[in-house]
């Protein structure tokens, strides 16, 4: 039983270090983007106010529903004019729109992918027939917060209307060098591809037109959505880089705690001088002493110079959480921020995070969702240009969950690289090695490691014991 709860509580505060840093890029990801430092994919989008059917796709059921859509696909930051969103929709072979079937693609800089892998539920379904048509509907591009790609040169079919049409001629000529970035995803597997067209090569065409670029020089960033939602301290960065020779540089990363609107004080900083290069373009950086961070703690980097014979730090273009700027530009990195902040895009910064996370207190796996406090952000031309605007920001905390059981049970602290793509599944070897490493602990420790909760009935009720 005590093999079983030291499990349960090892499993939990993995799965918990993970939702304390969910908002970073994973690791995965941040490595692809390091390694394609450099490279210039190329990037297009559906024409403007048009409609694509889909003919690629063939659906082998009599009758089955789209559950969801794989997408690649670009997303900004919404503004007074940038406002719409693509859709998709159903045509029966006779070239008529089904009725109800229109459902919008909506995606904001507040529920990015940290994988880089869109895949959006459809919430009804489509309800689809054999021989009916997928169609993808984008409205004028630079009025768009989503955009969906398309790659040229690989062989797939489509066919282009207007926007509004509601009756399509199906027997026109169709293209068959675009591949559209959109997968429907079915009940019972009910997809036929003319071309061999999967979900994993839509994934992996999605990650290839996005790219990395250098961070805006001698500027100081702050990324409301990025936020810790435990305690504990930051034992290693890992960050995307393109180290171009010797000189000493101030760009750091940076933990901020926000103190009321337009109030920041810095808590704690790496300057990323010295640094091990593990990777293509990609770098780590273990502080002397690991930086402590409080529950709704925000990231921030500085950025400096990006010219001659230094460390560059970089970032993947569009795709990531809104990017909040200090105006005008720094020379150094600030140790507080008192003013309004800028609106500057929503790139993602190329970094992650090793954590400590402090578990003397683990609330109740009922608590409630608790927020940070409200940002208040007054909007300026960002890097490119796009209009002012007002907007307010919540960042939402979550807490470790774990069962009431586990709540005995306090390892001060375990070491957990977080968004990586490693199983947690441990094998039984594992599984054997971590409870008698565990349970050794816990008795040779008195002092710290068990912990005995006096307000409560040791001896379970019937209820308890049933559950």
């Amino acid at each position: 039983m005590l093999c079983g709860l030291i499990l349960l509580f090892l499993l939990s505060l993995s799965k918990g270090a993970e939702q304390c840093t969910e908002r970073f890029m994973e690791l995965p990801l941040l490595t692809y983007r390091a390694q394609r430092i450099g490279t210039s994919p190329s990037q297009t989008f559906v024409g403007n106010n048009r409609l694509r059917v889909l003919q690629e796709y063939q659906f082998n059921c009599s009758f089955t529903n789209i559950t969801s859509l794989i997408l690649g696909i670009n997303i900004r930051e919404a503004t007074g004019s940038r406002n719409l969103y693509p859709s998709v929709q159903v045509f029966r072979p006779n070239g008529s729109l089904v009725t109800g079937s229109e459902r919008t693609i909506y995606y904001s800089t507040s529920n990015v992918s940290t994988s880089g892998v869109f895949e959006y539920p459809l919430n009804p379904p489509i309800p689809i027939m054999s021989g009916d048509l997928l169609a993808v509907s984008q409205p004028l591009r630079g009025n768009s917060v989503v955009r969906v790609y398309y790659i040229s040169g690989i062989t797939a079919n489509s066919q282009e209307f207007n926007y509004d049409d509601t009756n399509v001629d199906l027997t026109t000529n169709p293209i068959t060098n675009q591949l559209i970035l959109v997968y429907p995803v079915t009940d019972g597997y009910c997809v036929n591809s003319a071309n061999s067209i999967t979900p994993s090569v839509i994934k992996q065409k999605a990650l290839e037109v996005l790219r990395s670029q250098v961070f805006f020089g001698q500027h100081q960033f702050i990324y409301p959505w990025i936020v810790f939602s435990c305690n504990g301290s930051v034992t290693k960065w890992i960050f995307g880089a393109n180290n171009n020779g010797s000189t000493a540089i101030q760009s750091e990363l940076q933990i901020w705690r926000q103190l009321s609107p337009n109030n920041y004080n810095k808590t704690g900083s790496s300057l990323v001088n010295a640094n091990t290069m593990i990777g293509t373009n990609l770098y780590e950086f273990i502080p002397q002493t690991p930086l402590q961070f409080q529950e709704g703690d925000i990231f921030g980097v500085y950025s400096d110079r990006t010219d001659g014979e230094r460390l560059v730090l970089y970032e993947q273009r569009f795709n990531g959480p809104t990017n909040l700027r200090v105006d005008p530009g720094q020379n150094s990195p600030p140790s507080t921020i008192s003013q309004s902040l800028a609106v500057a895009n929503n790139d993602f910064p190329l970094v992650t995070v090793k954590i400590s996370v402090s578990t003397e207190s683990v609330p109740d796996a009922t608590s409630s969702v608790e927020n940070s406090p409200v940002i208040s952000i007054t909007s300026f031309p960002s890097i490119m240009s796009s209009p002012p605007s007002t907007e307010s920001f919540h960042s939402t905390s979550f807490y470790l969950q774990v069962s009431r059981s586990t709540r005995h049970v306090a390892i001060l602290s375990s070491q957990v690289i977080v968004n990586s793509s490693e199983n947690l599944t441990p094998t039984n070897t594992q599984t054997n090695n971590a409870i008698t490493s565990t349970t050794s602990t816990i008795i040779a420790i008195l002092s710290s490691q068990v912990i005995a909760n006096s307000s409560e009935n040791p001896r379970p009720t019937n209820t308890q014991t049933n559950n």
